[in-house]
């Protein structure tokens, strides 16, 4: 297999990992109602079994730079297939609230680990000057891995309960664990960029303290409260608020995961050939929070499906820029595993707190209440993308000609 062929062969197996991770990721909104009933537990609870699995991507964000480092791909991208593997069974066979969290918190651990792995892999295989479409591809990880888990998600919960979902869950990681080891390695050393000679200001410890990694992981923490706190109360919202049934309500929130899947891929062909790629996420990250404002406020049911694709259309721009941009932020690409480890942990805070915090603000019955932490979410993203953007032009300026 030649180079290119098997550069793309990685990156559809690191893809496939992705998705199967994401999609156990989301198998609790679509049947929230359900667990908080089966479960006996409140609206912020029902928040936390989404947050729990964010807690291991938190912790393990930086250090999933240095598994990689140590691990290499094939091994690192295993272990997470394998931990999520694991928390879906665990998952599978809870009967209470604290076993099911625990479940969700070791499925987490693989979150943490691929979100810095498979982009890694990408950027080791692709140059720069590529990047943009194999990112914009695996930027569509999470909407893929939404959009077939809110559809299977009904007949699976009326054939096999709730259950059925996680052990679902499990077969499909169990899947793309066996392609990821088969098909992933890292390139051969002549072909990738990560082995250029350190500066003596190049340590990991001054890498790790880099201001454009922390600025771009704030615009993701921001954006990832913002849309997370959204997608798992919609399906909520759509059923309590608007009176369609559970499984429309899943059907009408999929269809924002199929709106950012070519939104991802047109974003990556864009990035490929514009020069100031900061910008395209300020502008698609301030379009979406003006537009979030009418998330649990739409009046009808009528409009939620050209609501949700116009905003999941526009909202799709930003994780592809900022998986693009991550490995730029470092001066030397063998950080770049440092640097996505980074942007990692600021979107899993956002995961983290968005779901229970809007959650609690909704608990009364009060949607509008949960409409302002994300608009505010959405505005401090705005404000880190125009800092990040000000930073790489003065650095631009400075940079010997």
């Amino acid at each position: 297999m030649n180079s290119k062929r098997k550069a793309w062969a990685v990156m559809l197996a690191a893809y496939l990992a992705g998705v199967a991770i994401a999609l156990n990721q989301s198998k609790v909104p679509p049947v929230m109602s359900v667990l908080m009933t089966d479960l006996h537990i409140d609206a912020a609870t029902g928040g936390w079994l989404m947050s729990a699995f964010a807690v291991a991507g938190i912790v393990l964000g930086i250090p999933s730079a240095l598994v990689l480092s140590r691990l290499g791909p094939k091994l690192a991208g295993m272990i997470a297939l394998g931990c999520t593997l694991l928390g879906s069974i665990i998952g599978a066979v809870a009967n209470t609230a604290p076993l099911l969290l625990t479940g969700r918190v070791v499925e987490g651990i693989g979150l943490g680990l691929i979100a810095v792995v498979a982009p890694a892999v990408i950027s080791m295989w692709f140059p720069p000057e590529k990047r943009g479409t194999p990112m914009g591809i695996w930027a569509s990880w999470v909407p893929v891995g939404s959009f077939v888990m809110y559809n299977l998600a009904g007949p699976l919960l009326k054939s096999s309960g709730w259950q059925g979902i996680w052990w679902f869950g499990a077969a499909f990681v169990l899947i793309a664990l066996v392609i990821y080891a088969l098909v992933v390695s890292a390139p051969p050393k002549p072909d990738t960029p990560d082995f250029q000679p350190l500066a003596a200001d190049q340590s990991f410890g001054k890498m790790l303290l880099n201001p454009a990694s922390w600025l771009l992981a704030l615009v993701f923490g921001a954006f990832n409260f913002a849309f997370m706190g959204f997608a798992t109360w919609g399906p909520t919202y759509f059923n309590q608020g608007l009176g369609l049934n559970l499984e429309t309500a899943s059907f009408y929130a999929s269809l924002g995961s199929l709106a950012v899947i070519p939104s991802t891929f047109i974003a990556g062909w864009l990035l490929d050939r514009v020069r100031n790629r900061h910008l395209v996420m300020t502008v698609a990250l301030a379009i979406s929070g003006v537009l979030l404002f009418w998330c649990f406020q739409l009046g009808s049911a009528d409009v939620i499906v050209p609501y949700i694709v116009g905003l999941s259309f526009v909202a799709g721009f930003v994780p592809t820029a900022t998986f693009t941009l991550a490995p730029e932020t470092m001066s030397n690409p063998r950080f770049a595993g440092l640097a996505l480890g980074i942007v990692s942990m600021g979107q899993n805070v956002g995961m983290f707190f968005g779901p229970p915090i809007v959650g609690g603000l909704i608990a009364t019955g009060n949607w509008m209440a949960g409409v302002w932490p994300l608009v505010i979410a959405a505005a401090i993203g705005v404000a880190a993308s125009i800092a990040l953007q000000a930073r790489h032009a003065r650095q631009m300026v400075l940079q010997p000609q």
